[in-house]
């Protein structure tokens, strides 16, 4: 099996505790989430340990709260 990283909590997150993305690229300035750290936390695609602890701390939670880790089925082998 393989499996996925999703930043979807992450997105329901930030969505319930009503922070926007322009408060993190523009207000979180000390920690470097730059537009296309954001984007790329928005379409599933890898970032670094260090934008991940940066999100746990401003956000103040768990990186199991924006971050999980999903199986998907591998193609079978021929």
């Amino acid at each position: 099996m393989l499996s996925m990283v999703s930043f979807r909590p992450f997105r329901e997150l930030i969505k319930k505790r009503g922070i926007t993305t322009y408060y993190l690229r523009n207000k979180c300035g000390e920690y470097n989430l730059g537009n296309k750290t954001i984007e790329r936390l928005m379409k599933d695609e890898s970032v670094s340990t260090n934008t991940i602890d940066a999100l746990c701390q401003i956000l103040e939670c768990e990186v199991s709260d924006i971050i999980e880790v999903k199986r998907i089925s591998s193609p079978e082998k021929m």
